[in-house]
């Protein structure tokens, strides 16, 4: 590497903002385009196809829009992070991303979008019980009837068995290094991760918080809404969800 952080401060930021520009390298383990095979045959085992349009919740970089857009999908996306929304904008020219996120999707109109996602442990990001309803009950409000949601959640299991004082690091270019370290809280069932990206202005750090539900428990949430649940599946699976899931994607329909 060309320069040293060693001696600059560390600056605290707000997540996704500094680890945009990076995202996709960082998280260049993630298999989008099996991920958006797997979706798009929930929706056809739902009688929904790519005739339906499609809204991304939490769509960061857009590289899971991009997937879809191959299997000829007409998807939008929002995004809170504006950096974030920045490079997806720039990825998917012909889509809208909307400036927003959960719980109130205040910029998505009102039943547009028969096909909605919220995948990759965006839910996991809402901070307890009440968000959670809150954001459900937003989808609900806003999804097309008919319409067919889905989310997935990591799971307890998940975290005790690979994010138990995880450490990662790597140097992306000459110029720019990362690392990465999490830790599970049992007590308050809160995901931490801080990533750390080293340029050649200083060191910045994003703490990231995942609250980590369990999944009875967001069964029981999700009674209190209209959806009806179709299944929680294990992983990528068509397989029911158990206590050893270390990925649920829940199924939920608007009729």
């Amino acid at each position: 590497m060309h320069f040293s952080s060693e001696n600059k401060p560390t600056q605290r930021i707000s997540p996704y903002t500094q680890m945009a520009a990076y995202y996709d390298k960082i998280m260049i383990h993630v298999n989008y385009p099996r991920w958006a095979h797997y979706v798009e045959t929930i929706f056809r085992q739902q009688k929904f196809d790519f005739n339906e349009k499609l809204l991304d919740i939490g769509c960061g970089t857009g590289k899971f829009l991009a997937e879809m857009e191959k299997l000829e999908y007409n998807g939008d996306g929002c995004e809170p992070s504006q950096t974030m929304r920045a490079i997806a904008k720039n990825r998917l020219p012909k889509s809208t991303i909307y400036p927003c996120g959960l719980p109130q999707l205040s910029d998505i109109p009102v039943e547009e979008y028969s096909l909605m996602v919220c995948l990759y442990d965006t839910m996991n990001y809402l901070a307890d019980e009440t968000a959670f309803q809150q954001s459900l009950s937003s989808i609900y409000r806003k999804l097309k009837t008919p319409g067919i949601f889905i989310f997935d959640l990591v799971s307890e299991f998940h975290c005790k068995s690979y994010f138990k004082n995880y450490i990662d690091s790597e140097v992306l270019n000459e110029n720019v290094a990362y690392s990465l370290e999490s830790q599970y809280d049992s007590a308050k069932k809160i995901q931490y991760t801080w990533v750390r990206v080293y340029t050649p202005e200083g060191v910045f750090e994003e703490k990231h918080c995942q609250k980590i539900f369990d999944f009875d428990q967001v069964r029981e949430i999700i009674k209190t809404t209209d959806f009806e649940l179709i299944n929680v599946y294990d992983e990528f699976s068509s397989d029911k969800a158990t206590a050893r899931t270390g990925r649920g994607h829940f199924v939920l329909k608007k009729v």
